[in-house]
């Protein structure tokens, strides 16, 4: 029988989100205390919006995909020590070369689908070589330009769809390109739920963006964990001198690390243009990038973290508006639990790294 060595330090690892979850989750009892509601039908409420049927199920897997992408993204780029806070601008740009390629190239299903996710993320990724370079070659923070660019990338986006690349033939409120082509629009995976006896209604959008999103999943473990190239990601990210006094090519791992984030990026926006809407606009939804940071620092920048720290987040999406349908708590106090929720984590996993040095010392002397 094989048994499973786990470290200390791995299990405070493992222990300090929850610890944070469930210390935000007592900080909202205390508030729907503070506003006059019960706290028992406060959280029945998060409950019967979030996980009492399987619609509601299917519906947060849905939300949890393209912060899946996000959460992914800023977490490669966070393991080699870089902080890519451009995740919004890059999947404003890959959505819209993505998009491009579903419009105007005539390809067969099989192959169209494939291409516009590639376009997608050679779009997100050209986008991200820019801070790239600009910090490797004359030592501009990554933080200022990838902001400064996401605004540049609105920007540009809003313009191209209103004016060369605009499809509106119509009076319209919303600018946007020619419809996509149906060879390229994901199909939906609702059936197949279904067949194995998870009844997801058609209203709810599990496409194809899933499976891109299981794939890109595993195969950045893969790398990170399993080959020599993750390993100097990882080795860079934890000290970049060290990593260079031992042979490792720092700014060129940061370089790559940049290039294939801002790649995961350019997919955020594959669910909302190539199975919701069938065309692309400069409106497509905001903030994503953002939440991509909470959910790498939640996910603790692990492809598995990932995963449960999106799908917290799309459960706390969905609770926030079962608290405004069903309670005067406002909706408002989800920002603050999850704000909070990463406040815990950060100072909960500071007091056991110190926790466990000390340990290390005892047990040294």
């Amino acid at each position: 029988m094989v048994k499973l060595k786990v470290s200390k330090y791995t299990a405070y690892e493992i222990v300090s989100p929850f610890i944070g979850f469930f210390a935000s989750l007592l900080v909202l009892m205390f508030i729907a205390i503070a506003v006059g509601e019960n706290p028992a039908k406060t959280f029945a409420a998060i409950y019967k919006f979030s996980m009492s049927t399987s619609s509601r199920l299917a519906t947060g897997l849905s939300i949890a995909v393209p912060l899946f992408f996000s959460g992914l993204a800023v977490s490669i780029a966070f393991r080699a020590g870089v902080f890519n806070i451009g995740v919004e601008g890059q999947y404003f740009i890959g959505g819209l070369v993505g998009a491009l390629a579903g419009i105007y190239l005539h390809l067969p299903r099989i192959l169209h689908i494939p291409v516009v996710v590639i376009f997608a993320m050679i779009g997100g990724a050209l986008w991200a070589f820019i801070p790239a370079i600009l910090k490797v070659t004359k030592g501009i923070h990554e933080v200022i330009s990838t902001i400064m660019l996401n605004n540049i990338a609105l920007a540009l986006a809003n313009y191209l769809v209103n004016n060369p690349l605009s499809g509106v033939e119509t009076e319209s409120l919303e600018a946007q390109t020619h419809k996509i082509l149906p060879s390229a629009m994901f199909g939906r995976l609702n059936g197949f739920f279904r067949a194995i006896g998870w009844n997801v209604p058609d209203h709810v959008y599990l496409d194809y963006s899933l499976v891109i999103a299981i794939i890109m999943g595993v195969a950045i473990w893969f790398f990170l964990f399993r080959t020599r190239y993750g390993f100097e990601i990882r080795a860079v990210g934890t000290s970049t001198e060290v990593s260079g006094y031992a042979g490792i090519r720092v700014k060129q791992i940061q370089v790559t690390a940049f290039l294939i984030s801002g790649a995961l990026a350019g997919l955020v926006g594959l669910q909302e243009v190539f199975a919701i809407r069938g065309f692309y606009t400069y409106e497509i939804a905001s903030g994503l990038g953002f939440d991509g940071i909470a959910i790498a620092l939640i996910g603790r920048n692990s492809p598995i973290g990932v995963v449960f720290a999106a799908l917290l987040f799309a459960f706390l999406k969905q609770a926030g508006y079962g608290l405004q349908l069903y309670t005067s708590v406002p909706n408002s106090v989800i920002y603050v639990i999850t704000g909070l929720m990463i406040l815990f984590i950060v100072v909960i996993n500071a007091v056991m790294t110190r926790y466990v040095k000390a340990l290390k010392k005892k047990e040294a002397a």
